[in-house]
C-alpha cells in the first residue's frame, strides 16, 4: 500500500512540473526541481525516507503551483 501512494505522490509531483514547465514558469519550476533534488538527498536511502521526501516535494510544488514566487518580480 506504501508503495501505492509514494507512486500516485511521484505522478501527481511530475505532471505539477510538466504544467509549470509547459507554461513558462522557469523560475517557478527551477525552484520546485531543486527543492525536490533536496528533499531526496535529505531522505533517500529508505522507503520511508522517500515516501516523506515525495509527499512533502508534491505539497511544495502543488502550493507554488497555486501561490508562484515572487523572488525576483519586484526588482525588474
Amino acid at each position: 500500500m506504501e508503495l501505492l501512494i509514494l507512486g500516485v505522490f511521484t505522478a501527481f509531483n511530475f505532471i505539477v512540473l510538466k504544467v509549470k514547465l509547459e507554461k513558462g514558469r522557469i523560475l517557478d519550476f527551477g525552484f520546485d526541481l531543486g527543492s525536490v533534488i533536496v528533499l531526496t538527498a535529505i531522505f533517500g536511502g529508505t522507503l520511508g525516507g522517500m515516501s516523506i521526501a515525495m509527499v512533502a516535494s508534491f505539497i511544495i510544488s502543488f502550493t507554488l503551483l497555486l501561490f508562484p514566487p515572487k523572488l525576483f518580480k519586484e526588482s525588474f
